[in-house]
């Protein structure tokens, strides 16, 4: 039934890997290419140099006129043109190098002009694969119960990970909450202990940061919240919902200006490090279970293509 639908697929698959192939053996010349020339350029000017330091001893230079001096001229110039040889003989592996890829690119270029038709060979392939996939689905219980599946853990999967973004939102608002709480508490025993009114300023800017903090938590837990209730089907362990509200209570029902007392101070970091551990745990379970569905996802893509593919 689906005979030549599969070979129109088989064919096409074949022509492009072909190209693919030519492809991809072209883009590795191009960047050899780029290589090669830039090692030519630096053996050119290698051998430049070598070149003037020749010219300069048998030219009536300071240098030639040193060693000639010193009865060295002869040996030092023997020397520097023995480099200048070695530099020439690297300069023509370089060009040699280059000229041999620029050989093998005119020779992939006009393979892949010869495939040039099956360049978007993909888009033809997915236009024809389609047209497959749909009379399938059209005839087919198995195929369409599998794509429902992997509809429906798609669809999962998407709030799965909108609750996890939410969830890391609101764990890092805690997290500057609490390090502010920390430095408030720390300023205030210093406070008590006669620090002055620097050191009250400063309590006092770390408890506006904490402010701060806590009220952009707030508000990411309330989204947190919201997104846990839309998942909760999706999620096959217990979510700690009511640790995160009784933990939001404790701090949208107080007055924030409480906890200026000392002993408040650190009850409030204690509160964020603990609702930092509820989400923490939280999160490990959504996690897990976006893992477990990514899984799920692969495993059905994997069942679903080979349906269509084996059909005949």
């Amino acid at each position: 039934m689906y005979k030549e639908l599969n070979e129109q697929l088989a064919v096409l698959k074949e022509k492009g890997r072909i190209y693919e192939k030519w492809n991809n053996r072209l883009e590795k010349l191009n960047q050899e290419e780029a290589e090669w020339k830039a090692k030519v350029q630096r053996r050119l000017e290698h051998l430049q140099k070598e070149q003037n330091d020749v010219d300069r001893l048998n030219g009536m230079t300071l240098s030639a006129f040193f060693y000639n001096l010193i009865g060295k001229k002869q040996e030092k110039l023997e020397k520097e043109e023995l480099e200048l040889m070695e530099s020439k003989a690297e300069y023509d592996t370089a060009c040699q190098m280059l000229q041999d890829i620029h050989e093998q690119r005119k020779e992939v270029q006009r393979e892949l002009d010869e495939q040039s038709k099956y360049r978007f060979w993909e888009n033809d392939y997915k236009v024809l694969w389609g047209k497959k996939e749909n009379q399938l689905l059209a005839n087919h219980d198995e195929l369409r119960q599998l794509a429902e599946d992997l509809e429906h853990l798609r669809g999962e999967m998407k709030e799965l990970k909108e609750a996890d973004r939410e969830g890391e939102r609101l764990l890092s608002a805690l997290g500057r909450a609490g390090d502010a709480l920390k430095s408030a508490g720390n300023w205030g025993v210093y406070d008590m202990m006669g620090g002055g009114m620097i050191s009250t300023h400063i309590k006092r800017g770390r408890m506006d940061d904490a402010q701060s903090a806590l009220t952009e938590a707030g508000r990411h837990l309330k989204r947190f919240q919201k997104e846990l209730e839309d998942v909760k089907m999706a999620v096959h362990a217990d979510l700690e919902l009511g640790g995160l509200l009784s933990f939001a209570d404790y701090f949208f029902d107080n007055l924030f200006v409480d906890w200026m007392v000392q002993d408040k101070i650190r009850k409030a970091e204690s509160q964020v490090e603990e609702g930092r551990l509820t989400v923490r745990r939280t999160l490990h379970v959504l996690k897990n279970e976006i893992r477990d569905h990514e899984r799920e996802v692969t495993q059905i893509e994997q069942q679903y293509r080979q349906y269509v593919e084996q059909a005949d």
